[in-house]
């Protein structure tokens, strides 16, 4: 892909014009058909066009997914900034992640879509993996917070990150394949819950 550097003014714009159209055609048509065509179409430029910019459809969804990647965790990051109680970091971070991608299908259609995709092709296997390493870094630096500020950890840090991370997106699958059930709700507050209770108050001397 072209560095935004070596753009002129109008060269940004097209880019950015082509990146919206990746955008909605992953939203409506899925990550197999979204074509490098279909988003020269939509973008109402010539296939060559697309390719100058983006050189292949890898390069191309992975700008995408990045870009995505990247409005999802400075949004989750803005509205945890300052929290300091579990309970109140699970609620607002859950809220704000589960509205992003229960309301943004391109978002849902490049977690899980393009990671089934990457199975078999090694070369979007690193774009695929961009938005679960973001959210296990968000993760990360959550927990390093609350042991910064003395809270115990009832299970060991390593297990805590992947159950979360298994969590999350467990029950992201299970609303891809099932919807917003009442099930995946009661099973949401029970994660919710466990999440809260997962680290102890700091140690009073007594």
């Amino acid at each position: 892909m072209r560095a935004a550097g070596d753009l002129t003014r109008k060269g940004n714009l097209r880019v950015a014009e082509i990146l919206d159209a990746a955008l909605r055609c992953l939203a409506r048509d899925g990550y197999a058909a979204t074509s490098i065509q279909r988003v020269a179409d939509e973008a109402g430029v010539h296939k060559r066009v697309v390719l100058y910019y983006y050189e292949s459809r890898e390069n191309l969804f992975d700008a995408v997914v990045r870009a995505l990647g990247d409005r999802l965790f400075d949004r989750l990051e803005e509205a945890l900034a300052g929290l300091e109680e579990p309970a109140d970091i699970v609620d607002r971070g859950y809220t704000e992640l589960w509205s992003a991608i229960t309301t943004d299908r391109a978002l849902l259609v490049a977690w899980f879509g393009l990671r089934a995709e990457a199975i078999t092709d090694p070369v979007l296997q690193v774009t695929a993996r961009y938005l679960s390493d973001r959210l296990r870094a968000l993760i990360g630096g959550l927990i390093d917070d609350a042991l910064g500020r003395g809270r115990v950890l009832v299970i060991s840090r390593s297990s805590l990150e992947v159950l979360i991370m298994a969590g999350l997106q467990g029950l992201i699958l299970d609303y891809l394949e099932r919807g917003e059930t009442p099930e995946l709700q009661a099973g949401i507050r029970d994660f919710q819950r466990w999440l809260t209770a997962v680290s102890a108050p700091p140690p009073t001397d007594r």
